[in-house]
């Protein structure tokens, strides 16, 4: 099956399938807990879960075949050095209200990666959604102002731009060919702690997920995983035994265990691709 990539733009004039449920966002230093759930099976709670992505302090080249270190086990340490440079750190700024219906900053901190090498990045809409500044740290350190190009709330996805050329771009895989427990790991920003993104290892646990919002909406095909995914993940890639982003970190269940979920990345493609056509 060929599955097509993004190709690096250079500065067109441009100006993402599946939202999370409840955002977790700090609120005058409180984080506020959300929830997450698998319809027909688990019911959302007010305080059951949370997001892995608008959080904590609110949360290419050709491709290399990087071999698995055993059968059901990936060399973390090489897809990590492969994949790294592509990660960033997303924060944003806004205003929010406490209880009081005061005036309150909010801080958050997301993951994404590029898709562009003209400074195009990926990441959640809810990483984003509501805020009044953007920017984007690169691994090597440089930081940016971002803006948020396009943005689909229903697929949960948008795209950013940084004025920066040359970057290195991430390379995707084809989600159509996961099967349950192929070995996979999750990168991304966890609890926005310094020096470097949090890796976490496990497998796929079910494909063609359908996950209901508080909003509403539903995500559908939809990767779950026992990789850890914790706030700050969101945006961030999962990853095959490959080197090869599969699926984008978006929520994870907190009234269970063990129980995230990513946007398979043919659909997420196909969203940004479109997004950056339109």
């Amino acid at each position: 099956m060929t599955v097509p990539t993004f190709e690096p733009r250079q500065s067109p004039p441009y100006p993402g399938p599946h939202a999370p449920a409840h955002r977790a966002r700090r609120n005058g230093g409180r984080v506020l807990a959300a929830s997450v759930a698998l319809v027909a099976v688990v019911a959302a709670t007010g305080a059951g879960g949370y997001l892995g992505g608008r959080d904590v302090a609110r949360a290419s080249a050709p491709a290399v075949t990087v071999p698995a270190t055993s059968a059901g086990a990936v060399n973390a340490p090489a897809i990590l050095a492969k994949i790294e440079p592509s990660i960033v750190t997303v924060r944003t700024r806004s205003v929010g209200v406490n209880a009081l219906m005061e005036p309150v900053a909010e801080q958050g901190t997301g993951t994404g990666f590029v898709i562009g090498a003209d400074g195009l990045i990926a990441t959640n809409n809810h990483v984003v959604q509501g805020a009044q500044t953007v920017t984007v740290t690169l691994r090597d350190g440089r930081t940016s102002r971002a803006k948020v190009l396009r943005s689909d709330p229903a697929a949960d996805l948008a795209v950013l731009r940084i004025n920066a050329t040359g970057l290195p771009v991430a390379a995707l895989g084809d989600s159509s060919t996961l099967r349950v427990g192929d070995p996979v790991i999750a990168i991304g920003n966890a609890l926005a702690l310094p020096g470097g993104p949090t890796v976490t290892e496990g497998i796929v646990s079910a494909l063609d997920r359908t996950v209901q919002t508080d909003a509403g909406a539903q995500l559908q095909h939809v990767i779950q995983t026992d990789a850890a995914i914790n706030p700050g993940n969101s945006g961030g890639p999962l990853v095959d035994a490959s080197g090869r982003i599969i699926g984008i970190n978006t929520a994870a269940a907190g009234d269970a265990q063990n129980i995230g979920f990513a946007i398979a990345v043919n659909g997420a493609r196909q969203t940004i691709d479109d997004l950056l056509h339109q």
